[in-house]
Formats: C-alpha cells, structure tokens, sequence
C-alpha cells in the first residue's frame, strides 16, 4: 500500500477539485500524478489499489476530479491539509484545480476492507 505522509495514524482521504471542463481525459492523467505523489509503502499490495480518481459535478454544478488516496498524518487537521496539498500538486500538472470543492477525511479503522464492499471510495458529499 501506498500514501503519503509520515504520521501515526492512517487516514483515507478524499479531495474533490474543481476542474476547467467535464473532459474526462484529464481523470486518467490527474490519477497517475497522484500515484507519483504517493512514495511511502509498506510493500504490501492490494488487490483494490492504493488510490482512486473519478469526475463528477459539485453541488454548485461545476465540474470536478475526485481522488481517494491514503495519508499518514498525527491528526485530522494534519491529515486534511496534507490531503489538500497532495490533491493540488496532482491537479496542477493537468489544469485541475487549486479550487477546492470538498474534502473528506476518515480514519483507517472507519474504512471498509475487502469483502465489505469497495475500499476504494468514501461516500460522496452530493
């Protein structure tokens, strides 16, 4: 498993950035410039991945690129602005943010593990 960080605690996050357009070809590169950020590992793989991108549309309607990932920080505070900084480098190299439209943070022992369902994801505020 992958994330980024150097924490205590693990955390799954999800960052939703406001994108230009609903092209959707922006998803599969925004994806792998978060994978590049994500250079801690405990070399153990996973049969759902490390982390995840989807687009979708904000409650104000504008587009936007989710991606679900997992950070090590102390604390939810740490572990959300950590999160935010990761999303926004990955972003930029594709035109995707900085704007923010949300972030989610959870607890590692909050997230469902396999044969729970998909890992991958966190609900969606919308």
């Amino acid at each position: 498993m992958h994330w980024v960080g150097d924490g205590a605690e693990l955390w799954r996050v999800r960052v939703d950035l406001f994108a230009p357009d609903s092209e959707s070809g922006r998803v599969p590169t925004v994806h792998e410039a978060l994978q590049r950020e994500l250079t801690k590992t405990d070399g153990a793989a996973r049969p759902w991945g490390d982390s995840a991108a989807d687009q979708g549309r904000g409650i104000e309607g504008g587009p936007v690129i989710g991606l679900v990932f997992w950070v090590r920080a102390d604390e939810v505070g740490a572990a959300a602005r950590l999160a935010v900084e990761t999303a926004r480098r990955a972003g930029a190299e594709n035109g995707v943010g900085p704007e923010l439209f949300d972030v989610i943070v959870s607890p590692s022992t909050c997230v469902r593990w396999p044969g729970e369902g998909d890992p991958a994801y966190l609900p969606k505020p919308d």
